[in-house]
């Protein structure tokens, strides 16, 4: 096939969206397909595709994405295009601009939202049908989890069926070698969390949460949560982290390569995901593969990979993360019974149900959009 993705963001952007376009397009060219990407992102970067990138000053791209015009007409109007795949946000101007130039050329075109739309219906509507027009944008709609399906269709009442496409995650890279073990002199729990350091990743709350979790604990009990990532919070986070004396259990760690993460996994008890806007949670899937249970909340897109006191728990609410993360740090026995029944539980979403997925709904989009 020769596929076209659409997406506002890529890299060299850092983000779930960024990692997920590049793995999907990279994927689909080993299945022996034709692909190209059309991103509003006008920095370069070395990937063995074929990027054709929007003005290098990105506001005008975002403000006014039919300044792209020239570009986008020369990919969609190249050659015959089996599929645009458009990747949608919240706002998603370059996508949405893609989505109406392929319905105008006739050519099959298949979203998926990549974002929660919970409380943020009103900036959806506004960006797909006021600016836009809807009688402009003929699509078949994804989103990659059902907690996010049910958004779409709550917020775009009309479009009708709104499949699954979960993120490309290889779990089989992910996978423990050996069973997990405490050295002497290590922490009697080791967390982690993985995330950028933006406030819709939420790790304020859950540094709080640790300040609640604290006292509930045993003293002398040790308890090491590692931070992973980077971003413009780091500072804020430090200054809170030592405002609540949590300096002994909790690093930020900066960034790490995958490679590192996935050590840190094989040696960690538990996974946190604590963004309460969680469209899907790469990171956790990336830990349950690794064989880590994950504790996070269950109206998030965990729900689709996580089972509940099997895999992981889902806490209803902050106050349920509390006592749920108290409890684990002092019944250590529940703890490894979870870490048991994880590793023993093949993770629920595989690379191969993603691609399936994908071409599943490439297939609706051109047999439903022009029978």
């Amino acid at each position: 096939m020769r596929i076209v993705h659409a997406a506002d963001s890529f890299a060299p952007d850092v983000g779930g969206i960024e990692r997920q376009v590049e793995a999907l397009a990279l994927q689909q060219q080993v299945d022996g397909h034709d692909v190209t990407v059309i991103t509003a992102v006008g920095d370069e970067c070395d990937l063995p595709l074929d990027v054709h990138r929007g003005l290098k000053i990105r506001w005008l791209t975002v403000a006014f994405p039919w300044l792209n015009h020239a570009m986008v007409a020369t990919v969609l109007d190249d050659r015959d295009i089996d599929v645009v795949h458009a990747h949608f946000t919240v706002i998603s101007p370059i996508a949405i601009y893609i989505t109406r130039a392929a319905t105008k050329r006739g050519i099959p075109v298949a979203i998926t939202v990549h974002s929660v739309w919970w409380k943020v219906g009103l900036a959806t509507r506004l960006s797909t049908k006021v600016f836009f027009g809807p009688s402009r944008m003929r699509a078949i709609y994804s989103g990659v989890s059902s907690v996010v399906a049910g958004h779409i269709s709550r917020t775009l009442s009309r479009v009708g069926r709104v499949s699954v496409v979960p993120n490309l995650v290889n779990v089989d890279w992910w996978a423990p070698t050996q069973p997990a073990t405490h050295r002497a002199g290590e922490p009697d729990f080791k967390l982690v969390l993985v995330g950028r350091l933006k406030p819709r990743k939420h790790i304020n709350e859950f540094i709080d949460i640790m300040a609640k979790v604290r006292p509930k604990v045993p003293a002398g009990t040790r308890v090491s949560v590692s931070i992973v990532g980077d971003g413009p919070r780091r500072e804020q986070l430090q200054a809170q982290i030592d405002r609540l004396g949590l300096g002994d259990w909790i690093t930020l760690l900066g960034n790490r390569n995958a490679e590192q993460i996935r050590d840190l996994l094989h040696e960690a008890d538990l996974f946190i995901a604590p963004s309460r806007k969680e469209a899907f949670g790469i990171a956790a899937l990336e830990a349950r593969g690794a064989g880590v249970p994950v504790l996070g909340y269950r109206f998030t897109g965990l729900v689709d990979f996580i089972e509940n006191d099997v895999e992981g728990i889902l806490a209803t609410d902050d106050e349920d993360m509390v006592d749920t993360l108290a409890k684990l740090l002092v019944d250590p026995a529940r703890l490894e019974r979870l870490k048991a029944s994880t590793r023993a539980t093949a993770p629920s979403v595989t690379p191969e149900d993603a691609m399936a997925a994908t071409y599943a709904l490439y297939r609706r989009a051109q047999t439903e959009l022009y029978p």
